[in-house]
């Protein structure tokens, strides 16, 4: 009898598997193109026989495969990068639950990752719904493991409050004494792979940043920024964002520090607002909340993006949700993400609705809201290096 191999995942990551046309979809490429890439990359590609002798032997494409291809294109100089001028600095946030903020944090990394971006997710949010969404059971421990088939890899032993807790001690020392901070091994999550998008998860246990912060000297709200720009450079040993272009935060759905820091630290803020009037009330706050940061802080300055949730064309509310977004034009994304029972139910399997269903009308309307944050990240990028 083989022996049982055990997941890295909660998700059932190995039950994904892609024929041409959902693999040309998840790319953006034609068929003609995708058989180019995978003959000229290197990169092998499955067939169908090779999991069920009886199939005809086509290829199959699996997740971490089409992250390769898409890394591969960026090596060939067939997709743009972004000046290296460190990180651009996402926050997902706005003041109401409900409103696809996980999801659009969570699907617009996917797609980033898919256009060649070296992006990187981190959960803020204490319920750990991006946690879920990327593949991960926040409160599963050791014990439980192997009834469910996962090994280590699978649980979470490290959160951001690991990186941020020990960063926020060692200012207080000051700077000549930062050698306290160790390296988290188990940090940094690789759902899909080296090539697909990262994540640092959260459970329970990531309330315990709230008090170091609150508790920091100096300019406290300005903790996370800061530590981005050590990280950067390679300087901090807990966490090394030398390497990424993006960095996705899906902030809690309520004023905190965590989230006041998240939006300082950020060079864009998507505010994810569902078409009623309380999410109105909420993004009305978090405009509040960024022009009293920039008041106080000059140095932060983030664009904001405001993204309509759970659009139908046929509900009276929307059309007066609509006037009243009129009023920030500047800052209203061109793509709206449709109502869809997709969303919800792909969290019930621990996996982004694009990897699950590629062709869906979600995925398309989230690949066409990440291209309108592709550009504004190359702007930002671009804006850096002209800086330097």
């Amino acid at each position: 009898m083989s022996p049982i191999t055990l997941r890295s995942t909660f998700a059932h990551t190995a039950e994904l598997k892609y024929r041409l046309r959902a693999s040309e979809a998840l790319l953006g490429v034609s068929h003609t193109t995708l058989r180019g890439y995978a003959d000229q990359s290197g990169i092998r590609v499955r067939r169908a026989n090779e999991f069920n002798d009886k199939a005809v032997p086509t290829r199959v494409f699996e997740p971490e495969t089409i992250f390769s291809l898409a890394q591969w294109r960026r090596a060939q100089g067939y997709l743009k990068s972004p000046a290296p001028s460190g990180p651009v600095v996402i926050a997902v946030n706005v003041v109401k639950g409900g409103t696809g903020k996980t999801t659009t944090a969570v699907e617009s990394a996917v797609h980033l990752q898919l256009m060649g971006l070296r992006t990187l997710c981190i959960d803020l949010d204490v319920q750990s719904n991006l946690t879920q969404s990327m593949g991960y059971e926040s409160d599963l421990d050791a014990e439980e493991a192997e009834n469910h088939g996962i090994n280590h890899d699978a649980l979470i032993t490290a959160t951001f409050a690991d990186v941020v807790t020990p960063f926020v001690a060692a200012a207080h020392r000051g700077n000549s004494s930062r050698a306290p901070i160790e390296p988290l091994p188990d940090l940094i999550k690789k759902p899909f792979g080296e090539d697909g998008p990262h994540v640092i998860c959260a459970d329970t246990f990531l309330s315990d940043i709230e008090m170091p912060i609150a508790n920091s000297k100096g300019a406290r709200e300005l903790v996370f920024r800061e530590l981005f720009a050590e990280a950067a450079k390679g300087k901090n040993p807990a966490l090394d964002l030398s390497a990424y272009d993006v960095i996705v935060l899906d902030c809690p759905p309520n004023m905190s520090m965590t989230s006041t820091c998240a939006i300082a630290a950020a060079d864009i803020v998507v505010a994810p607002v569902k078409m009623d009037a309380f999410a109105r009330k909420g993004l009305v706050r978090l405009i509040g909340e960024i022009k009293s940061l920039k008041k106080t802080y000059p140095v932060v300055n983030p664009q904001l993006l405001i993204l309509p949730t759970h659009y139908s064309p046929n509900i009276t509310r929307i059309s007066r949700m609509q006037a009243e977004l009129g009023k920030y034009a500047s800052m209203l994304s061109q793509q709206v993400i449709s109502a869809s029972e997709d969303f919800p139910k792909s969290l019930d399997h621990y996996l982004p609705l694009t990897l699950q269903r590629p062709t869906s009308k979600g995925a398309s309307e989230y690949k066409l809201f990440a291209e309108i944050l592709r550009g504004k990240i190359f702007e930002t990028a671009a804006a850096r290096d002209h800086q330097v």
